[in-house]
């Protein structure tokens, strides 16, 4: 029997990211030593409350929750509310969770959990803004090389067509903290890039909700009621109401499936860069560079079918 992949998931919860944790606590080949929230889709307080409420949701009570960076390196706060709701999960209801999370810091958790595993044993999932990752890696360079894999789902890096969903320019992961992502991308190794095309490619249409429906489990009847919620925000937002736009992306779960089964994933290496000028239309946009660092894997194609019946299968084994 093989080892379990042992990981730290750092993320802003937010609809997908809690498709996502639902995914990661399914999956019997994960061990996820502990969440760690930073400011994004809604303020750091919320976000670890939320992880909080849904391990609590799933009856994963025993992972360790932990409070990140409470806005971005250089830049003002911005937010998702709009495509999240007020409160991140799209307006659910939950029972306000037993457990009140750790007292340890995000940034030193990440660092000593690192430091003191095996290298190359701890491999992070970065689903929101970097500036958690960023920090750390500022405070202690020594976790940089000790890290399995980083896979962070963020960036666009469309030839043709928009190049963000917060500006034209720029994803949202990257344009709430640009300047974080500039130092992981610069001093990361072995770094795994889920964009927000690959995300659009496994769209969760009005189909796949019946059928997560379907499962009739308490966690795939959650994620298909917050997804359809995001859908209508999303469609009255946009105007696009008609049957080929409704349904909303699977940007974060993206980066569990490519964890477990890279194969269902295509991509090019190179290197990344992220602009950090603020007073630039362009402040937030990634560009993809072939060149001699080679430290990134940008996935550009995505199986969508095997994908989605991953997911679902997974979401069926939880309550």
């Amino acid at each position: 029997m093989s080892a379990k992949n042992k990981i730290i998931i750092d993320t802003d919860p937010g609809v997908d990211d809690a498709v996502a944790l639902f995914f990661a606590m399914a999956e019997p080949d994960i061990d996820i030593l502990g969440i760690t929230t930073v400011n994004g889709n809604v303020p750091v307080d919320r976000c670890e409350e939320n992880a909080r409420k849904l391990c609590e949701f799933a009856w994963h009570r025993d992972i360790r929750v932990f409070k990140g960076c409470d806005c971005p390196l250089k830049r003002s706060v911005v937010n998702a509310e709009w495509v999240h709701g007020q409160d991140g999960l799209a307006g659910m209801d939950f029972v306000q969770p037993s457990y009140a999370g750790e007292t340890q810091s995000a940034v030193d958790f990440i660092i000593e959990t690192v430091m003191n595993a095996t290298e190359h044993e701890v491999s992070i999932l970065a689903i929101g803004p970097l500036t958690n990752i960023a920090t750390a890696f500022l405070q202690e360079p020594k976790i940089i090389p000790r890290i399995r894999e980083l896979i962070i789902m963020g960036g666009c890096f469309n030839e043709t067509g928009p190049r963000g969903n917060t500006t034209p320019y720029a994803e949202f992961n990257m344009f709430a903290d640009p300047h974080a992502a500039d130092i992981v991308f610069r001093l990361g190794e072995r770094i795994t890039v889920i964009p927000m095309e690959v995300g659009q490619q496994v769209r969760a249409d009005t189909a796949y909700m019946e059928r997560l429906r379907d499962l009739t489990t308490r966690c795939a009847t959650l994620c298909a009621d917050m997804l359809e919620r995001t859908a209508e925000r999303l469609a009255a937002k946009t105007g696009k109401t008609d049957e080929n736009e409704t349904g909303t992306s699977l940007f974060d779960p993206c980066t569990v499936a490519c964890l477990l089964r890279p194969a269902l994933f295509s991509g090019r290496y190179g290197t990344v860069q992220v602009n950090t000028d603020a007073k630039n239309e362009k402040f937030g946009m990634t560009l993809f560079e072939e060149g001699t660092k080679r430290n990134c894997l940008i996935i550009r194609k995505a199986d969508r079918e095997a994908f989605l019946s991953m997911l679902a299968d997974a979401l069926a084994a939880l309550p």
